[in-house]
């Protein structure tokens, strides 16, 4: 891209960035009401005690005197608060040129390697210089000014391109995408409120190569240390350990091994055999086809566990037990068969020993 065409770009996103100026000054302030309702109550009592004086009245114009010393000094702070508000009411900011604003975009180059417009977003971005604190190594920064949030508390991001440190925090100073801006908040605010940008940008620099370690959301020291996912202490790079799962970073105490094929594990991606109560990953569990809880595979036959296969081997005997018939009685052989009719066809006579029939 050659510099004219550079120039026409940088001349239309100023013309973006000065109808936000533009906008911002027709925004009124507010404007609060002075003590209508106290100055009204102090008159009414002032009058009293004039009424009261004249009609040589001493029991009403005491109570109306005590009444008097009690509201005017309540209206004279809400008078003082009022005043302080209108007070407090800035001037109409200046609105920057669209020349000046034109020249603060096109010389952004000079002072960074990269610059651009990211016309979706309405974002002015540079790109700082690896920033070294302490030996550190934090790697680039995106610095982007949102032009549509010129006038809000903090209109600008600040993106990590190297992503170190942990979590959200890749820059002592820098949480998510916000700066903690110190003792630069005014300075800031001011060259934004003027249209200074490339003063702006290059505080934002600054701010971003300065460590404070009283202010800091991870201190340096402790920089590459990242937290237990199970327990939530702080460990060092060499103590942690990815799971295998989820590859969450666990410390040597929290950090369990597959029974089976050794994997590292975390609480949540642990699992134990029902039967010999070990710890296996969920890969090298199968599920008891008759209850389907887990369990490890030599503690399962045919797909089913010890209990359930001892409570199936007492329901098939049971159930053998239930289907058989009561046994018959034992046939008779066939000796005792012809001795019991022959038995049966015997008439027994009483005869007595010693004792003969007589003729009749």
């Amino acid at each position: 891209m050659n510099q004219s065409q550079s120039r026409r770009l940088w001349i239309r996103a100023a013309v973006k960035i000065r109808e936000q100026y533009q906008s911002q000054a027709t925004v009124f302030p507010n404007v609060n009401s002075p003590p209508v309702d106290q100055w009204t109550r102090v008159m009414r009592l002032a009058r009293l005690l004039t009424k009261a004086q004249q009609r040589h009245c001493p029991a009403a114009f005491q109570r109306s005197l005590e009444q008097y010393k009690h509201s005017v000094p309540r209206m004279i702070h809400d008078l003082t608060a009022c005043y302080n508000e209108l007070t407090n009411i800035k001037r109409p900011p200046v609105i920057p040129s669209l020349r000046d604003l034109t020249d603060e975009l096109s010389s952004l180059p000079d002072e960074f390697e990269e610059t651009s417009i990211d016309w979706s977003e309405r974002e002015i971005v540079v790109r700082t210089p690896p920033l070294i604190l302490r030996n550190v190594n934090l790697g680039e920064f995106e610095i982007r000014l949102r032009w549509s949030e010129l006038g809000d508390p903090q209109p600008y991001r600040v993106i990590s391109l190297s992503q170190t440190g942990t979590d959200d925090v890749h820059h002592p100073h820098v949480q998510g995408d916000t700066l903690c801006e110190g003792e630069g908040k005014i300075p800031l605010n001011q060259a934004l409120a003027e249209g200074r940008l490339g003063d702006f940008f290059l505080l934002v620099q600054q701010i971003l190569q300065t460590y404070n370690s009283g202010s800091a959301y991870v201190p340096l020291d402790r920089w590459w240390n990242s937290s237990c996912a199970d327990c939530d202490d702080s460990m060092s790079q060499e103590e942690s350990r990815p799971c295998s799962i989820c590859e969450q970073q666990i410390c040597e105490y929290c950090r369990r091994n597959c029974t089976a094929c050794g994997d590292h594990l975390c609480s949540s991606c642990a699992d134990t055999c029902e039967t010999c109560h070990d710890t296996f990953c969920r890969g090298c569990l199968s599920n008891c086809e008759s209850c389907g809880e887990c369990f490890c595979r030599p503690c399962l036959s045919d797909q089913t566990c010890s209990s359930c296969l001892e409570e199936s081997l007492e329901i098939e005997d049971a159930l053998s037990e239930e289907s058989t018939p009561d046994a018959p009685p034992a046939a008779a052989t066939p000796s005792e068969t012809s001795e019991a009719a022959q038995t049966s066809h015997v008439t027994v006579q009483p005869v007595c020993l010693g004792q003969t029939d007589l003729p009749a």
